[in-house]
């Protein structure tokens, strides 16, 4: 949601009434049913998109951890779920706030990364899923880029958290997705880390977004307030599954990216991500 946030401090993304209008109705034409975000500072924030009566929000673990997050402004994942829908909120996915030691002293230094946010969908049914929402570390977007940079192998350390986790779910023969913003080109051929994971997992799990069209135009606004647009060819967004998942979606489901109209990126503070849109049927 690119630093969503209504009290708009200490950020240089700033929105008026009539950006979150925007936002809101794109949201109401897409009517999902999980809504899985990233960069959203408070639950405010994204009750101010979505109708309070229709959605219940689930905001990131790391939100009620004072040294795990900044005094101004928060890049929060969570999600927003269509009220009836039977979800459990198990703990998030805590490991992924990685603290690397500094090269000079080894001190540790604090984490201040995002948690990855888990809910369970229909959980004790037969087409139970698992749900992990996240929002990795920028910056090591490819193998193209310094494997000893400090985002590398902070990137790495994530990778081996979500191998963990993900080991579970294959240990206790549980259907799952794993998605949000990557920060990493999964369908390139320079990409290390859907194969790092796969390595080192008892079974593979499957890029949901491998056939998914990226077509982005969006503002990009630089930390000194001037924007442009862009045109993003490159998906950093994507979603993993299990064997199952992928064989529905496979069969009877779609991937796509919702891409924004040139008017709307002209007109409004918008995100400089495209929304991912994934329609699962059942897994019965």
């Amino acid at each position: 949601m690119q630093w969503l946030s209504v009290a708009n401090k200490e950020t240089f993304i700033t929105r008026t009434t009539s950006d979150f209008t925007q936002l809101a109705r794109i949201l109401a034409d897409l009517s999902p049913d999980i809504l899985a975000f990233q960069e959203v500072d408070s639950i405010s924030a994204i009750e101010a998109l979505l109708p309070s009566s229709k959605y219940k929000i689930f905001l990131s673990d790391r939100l009620t951890s004072p040294n795990e997050k900044f005094a101004g402004i928060n890049q929060f994942t969570g999600f927003a779920i269509k009220n009836g829908l039977p979800i459990d909120n198990p703990p998030d996915l805590k490991a992924l706030n990685i603290r690397l030691h500094t090269r000079k002293d080894h001190t540790r230094q604090a984490g201040r990364l995002r948690y990855g946010s888990y809910i369970i969908v229909r959980k004790g049914m037969k087409n139970e899923l698992h749900l992990l929402n996240i929002h990795l570390k920028s910056g090591c977007f490819s193998v193209k880029n310094k494997p000893s940079s400090r985002s590398c192998r902070t990137l790495r350390k994530q990778a081996s958290a979500l191998t963990t986790w993900i080991q579970q779910r294959l240990n206790n023969d549980e259907d799952y997705i794993v998605l949000g913003d990557f920060n990493h080109r999964l369908n390139s051929e320079h990409q290390w880390l859907l194969t790092s994971l796969n390595q080192k997992l008892s079974l593979p799990a499957f890029n949901l977004t491998e056939n998914t069209d990226a077509a982005c135009l969006a503002r990009h606004t630089k930390r000194n307030g001037s924007r442009k647009k862009r045109l993003y060819r490159s998906l950093v967004d994507h979603a993993l599954g299990s064997e199952k998942v992928a064989n529905s979606i496979k069969m009877h489901g779609q991937v796509y990216q919702y891409q924004y109209a040139t008017d709307e990126v002209d007109n409004y503070q918008l995100s400089d991500h495209c929304p991912l849109v994934i329609s699962l049927p059942s897994l019965e």
